[in-house]
């Protein structure tokens, strides 16, 4: 057995995440994760557009709520920190 048929076994073996896991280039599409408050928004927009909520209600709903769910996140993190520091 020649070692060029040997190589081809080896590939032929190789399940498929060991295939994706290789250094091959990929495609050059880039997937990104839409915000996790999307469908927030685009449903305040909606509302907006359809004239039952005023735009500016609507930006205030939105920043306020983008600012609470930070204020919130950074909470629950100091609030971890301090749980890891006690123990």
């Amino acid at each position: 057995m020649s070692r060029v048929e040997t190589k081809r076994r080896r590939t032929r073996r190789r399940t498929a995440t060991q295939q994706r896991n290789t250094s091959r280039p990929r495609s050059r599409r880039v997937t990104r994760r839409r915000h996790p408050r999307f469908g927030w928004y685009a449903g305040l927009a909606v509302m907006a557009a359809i004239e039952v909520i005023e735009w500016p209600l609507a930006l205030v709903m939105m920043l306020g709520h983008e600012i609470a769910h930070r204020a919130h996140s950074q909470a629950l993190r100091d609030f971890a920190e301090g749980v890891e520091a006690g123990a």
